[in-house]
């Protein structure tokens, strides 16, 4: 007599010899991707049509640029540097053999064609930032937009030409962090002694888009720009910032007027110090910013938060946005955190402090930023080819 009953397998176990079409969809996906970027052929083209190379040299420009953007993803304990690792990966390609210091050359004479490289791949993602990305409440949005700065310890030797703040030398990332595209739509350099409010000063605002910028970034010049250009703004208040204040806002929405007996307008922190406001913790009220020749109104909000009272500049409509919702949206800065954290962690970033020299610098810089968006690119085509088979599977076991 049995003693037990062994129930038939649900799948049965499957040969090593079958292949998995999952995997090769992933592995199709990801070569392709990667190959986008870096085609070594198509990489020489490049610096074959600004001039910066030909085809017979001792060295392919294509690898070369391929394994310093390799070498930016690498992680080891026993790194003898970026630009000897990249050489490493160099030959691991197929690379001829050579000297350092050919290879070092090699390097920086190609670090034009890097920047070419990353401008048209910065240029990719803030065209996909648009392609409707946003959802929920920020579908009315065409893109979240974040700057802010990211400084990196650099070698003394170079502190003539970056100098630093806390540090002798130092080279700070001016970014502007897309939330629809997941990444940065553009990326300047400078001294890390320049303040990041002075590193963020477009020349095109996005109409449409919203900016979210901190403490940092307080300017009325800057806000009345983005609002003469059609983009919505959401910043902190700076402490001692004090614009006219013309109307408060009660919890039912209706308004009340401000300004003195006399008729002159009241500033924001006379306002608040004697309770011209309605009397709440939270407030809502509009604001108008004037610099030397252009004036907008805006609204400023107070929500409490750990203990202190927090206020917020906005263009966002009272409509659409109670105060905390506002208060909710800032948090979305923390975004552009994240990803300067990924930057210094997963790329090396911080390895840079034995570069002597500004034009290896620059190169091995540009290619960390390249290997930022293969990165995002590959992960991307996992996360789609994700979502697919997930809604295969749905389909599939849908009644």
């Amino acid at each position: 007599m049995d003693l037990a009953i062994i129930p038939s397998l649900r799948h049965a176990f499957r040969s090593e010899l079958v292949a998995d079409p999952v995997r090769k969809l992933l592995a199709a996906a990801v070569e392709r991707t990667a190959v986008e970027m870096l085609d070594p052929e198509r990489i020489l083209a490049l610096a074959e049509d600004m001039r910066i190379s030909r085809r017979k040299r001792v060295h392919h420009a294509g690898l070369v640029i391929d394994s310093m953007i390799l070498s930016a993803l690498q992680r080891s304990t026993d790194t003898g540097g970026r630009l000897l690792d990249a050489q490493r990966t160099y030959e691991q390609l197929g690379g001829r053999r050579s000297g350092a210091t050919s290879f070092r050359v090699q390097v920086r004479k190609l670090a034009p064609v890097m920047h070419r490289m990353l401008r048209r791949r910065l240029s990719v993602l803030a065209v996909r930032a648009t392609d409707d990305t946003l959802r929920g409440r920020l579908e009315q949005f065409r893109d979240v937009l974040i700057p802010d700065g990211c400084a990196f310890k650099i070698a003394s030797a170079l502190s003539g030409v970056y100098a630093g703040t806390g540090t002798a030398a130092e080279l700070k990332l001016h970014a502007v962090y897309s939330v629809g595209a997941g990444g940065a739509v553009s990326v300047e350099r400078t001294a890390g002694s320049v303040h990041d409010s002075d590193g963020f000063w477009p020349t095109r605002w996005e109409a449409g888009a919203l900016y979210l910028w901190d403490l940092g970034y307080n300017s009325y010049t800057r806000f009345i720009d983005a609002v003469v250009a059609g983009a919505f703004v959401l910043q902190r208040v700076k402490d001692g910032a004090n614009p006219v204040v013309l109307a408060s806002y009660g919890p039912t929405g209706a308004r009340r007027e401000l300004k003195h007996e006399d008729g002159r307008p009241l500033r924001l922190l006379e306002a608040c110090t004697f309770g011209w406001v309605h009397h709440q913790r939270v407030l809502d009220l509009d604001v108008v910013l004037t610099d030397e020749r252009r004036s907008v109104r805006a609204r400023v909000v107070c929500v409490p938060f750990g203990g202190e009272d927090r206020y917020y500049l906005t263009t966002l409509p009272r409509a659409l946005f109670t105060p905390h919702d506002i208060a909710e949206l800032y948090r979305m800065r923390w975004e552009v955190e994240r990803f300067f954290r990924g930057w210094r962690g997963a790329l090396r970033l911080d390895d840079v402090v034995r570069l002597e020299n500004e034009q290896s610098l620059d190169a091995v810089v540009t290619a960390s930023l390249l290997a930022a968006a293969l990165a995002h690119d590959l992960t991307a085509v996992v996360n789609d080819l994700a979502e697919c088979q997930a809604a295969a599977t749905r389909a599939a076991f849908s009644p």
